[in-house]
């Protein structure tokens, strides 16, 4: 919550581990309670867990707790714990605004977050938060054509500055399309929260993210050092970081193992893995990713790309 920058009071929804015992939900129940009690709360959240929908799913638990967060923000609706009766006297929910839900209710707005908790059967705890516009219901005002959607937005955007420099138009710059673009050209766009649409040439020759992968940084002076594919997972490098005296290093990716394919984070010296991924491209050492420990630590870093969607994510080894 703190690296999307979330407070507890924006979360609608929270999806339980929820086993149904007289020890471990309260436990659970005591700890989110907390948590979600640290900012004041104009409405009540909404409490479930699909244990009651499918049973417990043991090494799957998670991700069906998971799948049901998005299937709930997709339909801005909490679902119910079916067959619910009686509550667990243990549970200490005295003033705090919740509800345990015995059927479906609508979110309050046409998107919602939820959160799930996992604990692993290892005695690893997990908890994720998603997010999503209600495109599964008429309610949704996003249950059009999302090109059709996007039209709208571009269409609607105020028009692109122009900077006139000097009387030659061929050295003009804009921040829409360019009028020299060439028949058949690619260009990418981006709105922003504000409506603002930046035009941007598509590279042609770096529309792949590649095939192979290396890393580099400070704790290798910056040499390339490749990848290894995971053992199991499909799209997935991996690769070590070993922390020096100070107890951090900074990181980047490769492409294919040429300096001006490079795959960073949009910030410098960021150890938010949440932060938006920049590649692969021409970039300098300024934007990277940041590992901090205890030094001599190892920390494994892992690379996954899949089309377009990619991923970084570091833990100690």
């Amino acid at each position: 919550m703190k690296e999307s920058g979330l407070t507890p009071s924006q979360i609608d929804c929270f999806e339980c581990h929820g086993t149904g015992t007289s020890l471990g939900d309260p436990i659970e129940v005591g700890s989110f309670k907390k948590v979600m009690s640290a900012t004041t709360r104009e409405n009540p959240i909404c409490i479930t867990s699909s244990k009651s929908n499918i049973a417990h799913g043991e090494g799957g638990a998670g991700l069906a707790g998971f799948f049901k967060c998005c299937l709930q923000v997709q339909h801005c609706e909490a679902m119910a714990n079916c067959h619910l009766r009686s509550r667990n006297p243990h549970l200490d929910l005295e003033g705090f605004p919740c509800q345990i839900m015995s059927e479906s209710l609508t979110m309050r707005d046409d998107a919602a977050y939820c959160g799930v908790s996992s604990f692993g059967f290892g005695g690893t705890n997990a908890h994720g938060e998603a997010w999503g516009k209600n495109i599964m219901t008429s309610r949704g005002t996003t249950l059009q054509d999302p090109s059709v959607l996007f039209q709208k937005k571009l269409q609607a955007a105020p028009p692109a500055e122009i900077s006139m420099k000097g009387s030659d138009v061929n050295n003009w710059e804009t921040t829409g399309l360019d009028p020299r673009a060439e028949p058949d050209s690619r260009w990418q766009i981006e709105l922003d929260e504000d409506g603002v649409a930046l035009w941007e040439k598509a590279d042609e020759e770096l529309d792949e993210i590649g095939s192979e992968f290396s890393i580099m940084g400070t704790f290798n002076n910056w040499q390339q050092h490749e990848l290894r594919p995971h053992d199991s997972i499909e799209g997935c490098w991996v690769g070590e970081v070993k922390l020096g005296p100070k107890g951090e290093e900074e990181f980047q990716i490769v492409s294919d193992g040429e300096t001006d394919r490079i795959i960073s984070p949009n910030q410098p010296r960021t150890a938010m893995k949440a932060a938006m991924i920049l590649g692969p491209r021409s970039a300098d050492r300024t934007n990277t990713w940041l590992v901090q420990g205890a030094p001599g630590e190892t920390w494994t870093v892992e690379f996954f790309n899949q089309g377009r969607v990619m991923t970084v994510l570091w833990y100690k080894a």
